[in-house]
């Protein structure tokens, strides 16, 4: 009933993580206990220096000690509303301190990234490069390059349903996925599950390219405003998608850049072919390998998701403007340094 009603409401729930953490009780944890029990020794000294001065210990004098322990154990306990296995002071506290400390503003100029440990060397203060931060170094050749010299290749995997398939088709599906990894090249892979936001550029791009030529006034009418629906989908916040991606990577050195690229280029296009031969009957996975403007996006997704959503909106509503030229060479200014300053 509750993923109906998500459904309902245009949302889907997330699933979580496998919780290892080890529990006292149901619902306490040894982490809670081990955390608050500098407040429980504090209560039990003040107790004991109590009853060294001679003060009866009594109920009253054991609750005013121990509320603190319990009050402090009581919130560690408190959980996420959605998501079970987050407790209250991870997510409200821990996080949002983190959060706040965080860096939230990056910059950074063309060139040799070294030039940093320059201006540390003069005394000055060091600016760190975006791409340190980032651990990325360039985009090229469909890949990325990181900064501890690999180069890493993404496949986007479709998905298939297996809550309507029967218990011997399920067993068909991971015997092929056990096959599967146990033949993957000899690479560092890895398999990830990203949220993203609603993309249905294709599809709207579709649905002009069908009603361009539309002469009757209130078809053209239903179609905007279809295609304004399809718009706000895309830029919800409640709205996402699962997409599962393979990743591949080899290390490299100046010397043998091309000859890894060309065996990283192999080595993937193998595990493509792996993957869309991985199942048969009516299952049956697609795989794409990331060009570099989807790896940009990609990573643009990863660190900034709210301005994903807007900026991956498929509807182009800017008219041509005339403007004179000084207002011309200003905004040209301003992009050229936009274009240095910011990575994106």
């Amino acid at each position: 009933m509750r993923r109906e009603r998500l459904r309902q409401e245009g949302k889907i729930e997330l699933p979580l993580n496998v919780d290892t953490r080890k529990y006292l009780l149901s619902f306490v944890r040894w982490k809670d206990v081990l955390i608050s029990l500098p407040l429980l020794i504090a209560a039990i000294t003040v107790l004991y220096i109590l009853y060294q001065m001679g003060i009866k210990i009594n109920s009253q004098n054991v609750i005013i000690c121990f509320t603190p322990w319990v009050v402090f154990l009581v919130l560690l306990t408190i959980q996420h509303p959605d998501r079970k296995n987050i407790s209250f002071l991870e997510h409200r506290i821990v996080w949002r301190a983190k959060y706040n400390r965080r860096q939230k503003l990056f910059t950074y100029s063309k060139g040799d990234s070294m030039s940093n440990s320059k201006s540390k060397s003069k005394g000055k203060k060091e600016i760190k490069d975006i791409r340190d931060q980032l651990g990325i170094s360039n985009i090229y050749s469909d890949c990325y390059e990181t900064n501890d010299k690999r180069l890493v290749k993404v496949i986007k995997v479709s998905s298939i349903n297996l809550s309507l398939s029967t218990r011997s088709e399920e067993e068909a599906i991971y015997k092929a996925y056990e096959t599967f990894l146990n033949d993957c090249p000899e690479a560092t892979l890895q398999i990830n599950l990203i949220a993203q936001p609603v993309n249905l550029k294709n599809y709207a791009l579709y649905i002009k390219e069908r009603t361009a030529n539309e002469q009757d006034t209130a078809k053209r009418l239903l179609s905007k405003s279809y295609l304004d629906f399809v718009s706000n989908i895309e830029k919800s916040r409640n709205m996402v998608s699962r997409n599962r991606y393979l990743i591949i990577s080899r290390p490299f050195t100046e010397q043998n850049r091309e000859k890894v690229l060309d065996e990283l280029d192999r080595d993937t296009k193998i595990l493509l072919s792996q993957i869309e031969n991985m199942l048969g009957g009516r299952y049956q996975l697609k795989g794409k390998i990331l060009n570099n403007e989807e790896l940009h996006n990609l990573i643009y997704t990863c660190i900034d998701y709210e301005n994903a959503q807007v900026n991956m909106g498929f509807l182009n509503t800017s008219l041509p403007i005339t403007v004179g030229e000084q207002t011309y060479n200003e905004m040209k200014a301003r992009w050229e340094k936009e274009k240095m300053e910011k990575i994106i």
